[in-house]
């Protein structure tokens, strides 16, 4: 699955205050998630999904600037230092794998967009079964690799299941739009 971030310039601390103030990592509920967080120097970094193919870095992170306007219109002028993508494992039950390849050879994939956190405890656990520990007592299962069916197709599938939650995403923003505010009782 493609993915695609963009960090902004450092965030003046007045501004920052407003947007994350405990300095808390969020996502969305719409259907193609955005996530985005401060970093260390004060950067919002945003990320969702990105595009196949070469498309230039204008094009891929015009949607993510967009975002960045929505979420916190407070932001609106700032610069975009970063850029980067490239494409996440993804598995068809969103459950990361361990598998062990051969004797002595394991390989632990496929955490869906959640690599730093889960490739992490990924080691941990790959060290331990390296080191003896039977599978049963890794409380993580050692599974089979299983080719993926229909995998040819799974690039216009991607694709096509972009456009499709693109489009709901975009209903529902016009719909909520049309509502206005919410009433207070």
């Amino acid at each position: 699955m493609p993915s695609f971030q963009v960090a902004t310039e450092p965030i003046p601390e007045a501004l920052r205050g407003g947007i994350l103030p405990e300095g808390q990592a969020a996502s969305d509920t719409w259907h193609l998630l955005r996530y985005f967080r401060l970093n260390t120097q004060g950067r919002l970094v945003m990320g969702s999904r990105g595009f196949f193919g070469n498309a230039p870095v204008a094009t891929a992170a015009r949607h993510h600037y967009r975002a960045v306007q929505e979420i916190f219109p407070q932001l609106r002028g700032l610069r975009y230092d970063y850029h980067w993508g490239g494409l996440v494992a993804m598995t068809s039950d969103h459950l990361p794998r361990m598998h062990e390849l051969g004797p002595g050879l394991l390989a632990g994939l496929g955490y869906n967009g959640r690599g730093v956190a889960m490739a992490t405890l990924m080691g941990r656990l790959l060290a331990r079964r390296i080191q003896g520990v039977p599978e049963q007592e890794l409380g993580f299962p050692v599974t089979a690799v299983r080719p993926m069916r229909w995998h040819r197709f799974s690039r216009i599938g991607v694709r096509l299941a972009i456009e499709y939650l693109q489009l709901r995403a975009r209903l529902a923003r016009t719909c909520d739009r049309a509502a206005g505010p919410p009433r207070m009782a």
